[in-house]
């Protein structure tokens, strides 16, 4: 009885080895790759980016490069000026795949007629490492795998007696994935009859008497986390600087995304787009929702941002609220809930850090707002989690060019050097006036 079944499994097993291999690859479809992708231009080049989706890879190489972590990136060089640059595929992913290292995925045993056929495919869709003057060029980029968004910063490098570096910023939707921020109406949210602009001392004023201190709950009316973040810029500013420094959109809640975060938290595995409850502001649940995990699903700082209804010199504001999930506990209003860090104040500290590096940031500052909690009369969210802080907001003002870090960064309002633990001191009343702390001057 037993050599039949054996036999039956040899033959499966062989079958399944040799019937595994790649499918016949679809041509290239540039033009669609060209109206889903994000074009950029500096002087006289031209440079597009567009990420592919799992389906869109296998669709392309033949067979699935998505389990083994691999995404490719399409680009395109449009250079019509006088001189040649240089194409360095290691400034849009620092730990990219070769195309025969790609191609390996798809051999298949005893199939080396095919498998060579791959090989030459792959090498065939790779990018040229050059264009030349007056010349267009386009190849794919094999990167490690983001499901939502594909940040991708690509330089041009001209050497020579007059060398010269070119920087592009992308930040492109992979299809596929929903996230909180796709599915807002971004021009129906508010006419813009109904935006107030408001000056410097407007901002403050709006910002420490008319924001609530906190969130609301999902009952929408108990208060959540307090609201201790600020952010002044166009989506195609936030967006970018805070990807530079891995932070990705989250996705929605949907029966896939709670199925992997159990996985994820069960098996102690890392999931980047774990969604995050709703809390609501301004009568709606958050616009976006952005985290920066760990290893450990249960471990990450997650912020929530809504749009608000002034701008600032006609720049959008964007108020927010920022903690660190540090584990999971079990809770009356919502059964499970990551315990947050009860120290809000060191993941704002955090954030203040991570955006100073993100070469985004333009200036900074502290306002009043949200009310001091000291941790001997600590006020808690909506799970019930307790937290201190000195009661303030830090505010930034992003800039879509890079800011050399030793450039000038200027803070406002409340002083850097004057933040102090919670309940320690009483703010200041300071008048808006710039203040340049002497650690962010140029020597």
């Amino acid at each position: 009885m037993g050599r039949p079944w054996a036999l039956a499994g040899a033959v499966l097993l062989l079958t399944g080895l040799l019937g595994c291999g790649p499918t016949a690859p679809r041509p290239i479809d540039e033009a669609s790759l060209l109206r889903r992708g994000q074009s950029r231009i500096d002087g006289n080049v031209n440079v597009t980016v567009t990420a592919l989706n799992p389906e869109e890879s296998r669709a392309l190489l033949g067979f699935d490069v998505a389990a083994a972590g691999i995404q490719p990136v399409w680009v395109k060089v449009v250079n019509r000026e006088k001189r040649r640059w240089y194409l360095p595929p290691i400034t849009i992913d620092s730990e990219y795949y070769s195309p025969l290292e790609v191609a390996w995925i798809g051999h298949r045993p005893f199939a080396s007629a095919a498998n060579q056929r791959v090989d030459e495919h792959l090498n065939r869709l790779g990018l040229p490492s050059v264009v030349d003057p007056q010349a267009t060029t386009s190849g794919f980029v094999f990167t490690n795998l983001d499901e939502d968004i594909k940040y991708a910063s690509f330089e041009l490098v001209a050497p020579g007696p007059q060398p010269e570096l070119r920087r592009f910023s992308f930040l492109t939707e992979v299809p596929g994935h929903a996230t909180d921020f796709q599915k807002v109406n971004w021009n129906g949210l508010y006419p813009s009859a109904k935006l107030r602009d408001l000056d410097e001392v407007g901002l403050r004023h709006w910002l420490e008497h008319d924001v609530p201190c906190c969130a609301r709950g999902g009952d929408r009316r108990t208060p959540a986390d307090p609201l201790n973040v600020v952010i002044v810029g166009s989506r195609d500013t936030v967006f970018p600087t805070l990807a530079r420094r891995g932070w990705h959109v989250t996705q929605t809640l949907s029966v896939s995304s709670l199925w992997r975060t159990v996985r994820s938290a069960l098996l102690g595995g890392r999931y980047r787009y774990a969604p995050v409850s709703p809390l609501y502001l301004f009568g709606r649940r958050q616009d976006m929702a952005l985290q920066k995990g760990r290893s450990d699903v249960n471990q990450r700082n997650h912020m929530r941002l809504w749009l608000a209804p002034v701008t600032f010199q006609g720049q959008p504001v964007w108020v927010g609220q920022i903690s660190r999930d540090i584990g999971v506990r079990l809770t009356r209003r919502t059964i499970t809930t990551h315990k947050i860090d009860p120290a809000v104040d060191e993941t704002r500290w955090y954030l203040l850090q991570d955006l100073f590096f993100s070469d985004g940031l333009s200036r900074f500052g502290f306002v009043g707002g949200v009310g001091p909690s000291k941790p001997d009369q600590a006020r808690v969210n909506y799970t019930g989690d307790p937290y201190v802080t000195d009661g303030r907001r830090a505010i930034f003002w992003l800039t879509p060019a890079a800011e050399v870090r030793n450039k000038r960064v200027v803070a406002r309002w409340i002083p850097f050097r004057q933040r102090t633990a919670a309940g320690n001191r009483s703010e200041p009343d300071l008048p808006p006036v710039p203040v340049a702390p002497a650690s962010t001057e140029s020597p």
